[in-house]
């Protein structure tokens, strides 16, 4: 294949790709357990903390582009029908390509938590407001590349640049103890369900002429092995349109305060995202105090799918479909954290 044609191919490879993101589906992390208010609304205050804060930068084929913020909070004080309360929010700004085409999301989670038992059974809402935007001033469409010599200029003149809306989901989640060691965790969400948000900037005063909505599953549990072993299996199911995704794996967290004092546990893990890709991830938390904890986490997103050497082949550059992503969460909770000797035995992580 001619470097022009190729130049041509990476030029519409990458403006499609920008909208097709945008349109098809929402964004996901490979780090789902670093995510939990962006995956079910339900766990906003579900661990009881008074403060927790959670953020994460993905990077996706050297094209895409994810930041994510979120806080929630257990409000204890304030009872309701026997149960407590939990608020949070999280902003999610998503960029693609050289146009810069994207979305700009924030969401209110209120969430009521309901305890009988071992079982805490939590419901939230998704309130979200979106804004999608475009830079027309570097959008490049097929009539601004010559067939001939594979010259092309930016610039287009584009009848919606921006688009606003608005939309609600509901999460469900239930939390079971087997022991007070062994909490098992299990929920559903769904997104979207005004169906806003489809068609991207081409459809304006209508919503998609199919319901967006977005339906998810998220599972996970803390299974001590010894007193310096946990596993920590979690799963994810997405469901929106036409595409599914399912990831499923385990960190194994080994618990080393008593060997260093540099961090109080390290996670090693895989998962496998279904037809598409193996995770790795690696991160390490430290109790700052005996209220404060901080966690930095690292994955990498091996490609096993075709997209791998299509994305090579697209920009011409020895560049894989591979992807990273950065998590750091920050935790001040109520109860003190118990490290030593059998790991952190509350831990708000998971």
């Amino acid at each position: 294949m001619c470097i022009r044609f190729k130049k041509i191919v990476a030029i519409v490879s990458v403006l499609l790709g920008g909208f097709i993101s945008a349109y098809a589906q929402d964004t996901h992390f490979s780090q789902f357990d670093a995510a939990p208010l962006y995956y079910n609304p339900a766990l906003a205050g579900v661990n009881e903390c008074h403060n927790r804060i959670y953020t994460n930068y993905k990077g996706q084929w050297s094209t895409y582009n994810t930041f994510m913020a979120s806080y929630d909070h257990h409000v204890q004080k304030f009872q309701f029908l026997g149960g407590s309360l939990g608020i949070g929010g999280l902003v999610v700004a998503d960029y693609s390509g050289e146009n810069s085409y994207g979305n700009t999301q924030f969401k209110l989670m209120p969430a009521y938590h309901y305890n009988a038992g071992r079982l805490r059974i939590s419901l939230g809402l998704d309130a979200a407001f979106n804004l999608m935007s475009i830079n027309e001033d570097k959008l490049v469409l097929g009539g601004n590349i010559n067939p001939i010599t594979g010259e092309y200029t930016a610039g287009s003149d584009l009848e919606n640049t921006t688009r606003f809306y608005c939309d609600m989901g509901v999460g469900l989640n239930g939390q079971y103890f087997v022991t007070r060691k062994i909490p098992i965790n299990m929920g559903v969400t769904l997104f979207r369900l005004f169906g806003s948000g489809g068609g991207g900037l081409a459809v304006v005063g209508k919503d998609s002429e199919d319901n967006y909505l977005r339906f998810s599953v998220n599972a996970n549990a803390y299974c001590p092995v010894n007193s310096m072993v946990t596993l920590l299996p979690s799963f994810i199911y997405v469901n929106q349109k036409m595409y599914n995704e399912m990831n499923f794996g385990t960190y194994v967290k080994c618990s080393v305060g008593e060997y260093t004092p540099v961090i109080d546990a390290i996670y090693v893990g895989s998962w496998y995202r279904l037809k598409d890709a193996l995770i790795l991830g690696l991160s390490f938390d430290k109790p700052i105090n005996k209220n404060w904890t901080v966690q930095f986490g690292f994955s990498y997103d091996i490609t096993l799918s075709s997209y791998r050497e299509a994305n090579k082949w697209a920009t011409g550059r020895n560049v894989s479909g591979d992807s990273f992503e950065f998590s750091l969460k920050l935790l001040n909770c109520r109860a003190p954290i118990l490290v030593n000797p059998e790991g952190i035995v509350n831990d708000p992580f998971r």
